[in-house]
């Protein structure tokens, strides 16, 4: 079984500025939340019409956190974000620790600050 991938923080290449992402992709990373599975950010990804796609930029092993470009495609366009990822281990194990699946939950949201994502 595959390895579960927790994000930690989302970041842009270096001189990308914020302005220049698709309306659809600053939709995204405001639905996005520390503790996300990648799995919960692909299925967002599509709910909101990209196509996204994680390629690590280099090995991670297990325990620790690795840089993951994230590329985006909404069939006009593409964009490059920077995702860090802690690579948690087999889903199998920590479905016996937890005696359940892991499912990350968003954290409440303050609706004062809806409007600075």
């Amino acid at each position: 079984m595959a390895d579960l991938y927790l994000l930690t923080g989302l970041t842009l290449p270096q001189g990308v500025a914020h302005e220049s992402l698709p309306a659809t992709v600053t939709r995204f990373v405001s639905d996005c939340w520390q503790g996300m599975s990648r799995t919960q950010m692909m299925a967002r990804a599509k709910r909101r019409g990209l196509r996204l796609s994680f390629r690590a930029t280099a090995p991670c092993p297990s325990g620790e956190t690795g840089v993951f470009e994230l590329r985006f495609s909404d069939g006009a366009g593409a964009c490059l974000m920077l995702a860090r990822l802690q690579r948690i281990g087999k889903r199998s194990n920590l479905h016996r620790q937890n005696g359940g699946t892991y499912v990350s939950r968003p954290p409440p949201r303050d609706s004062r600050q809806i409007s600075l994502f």
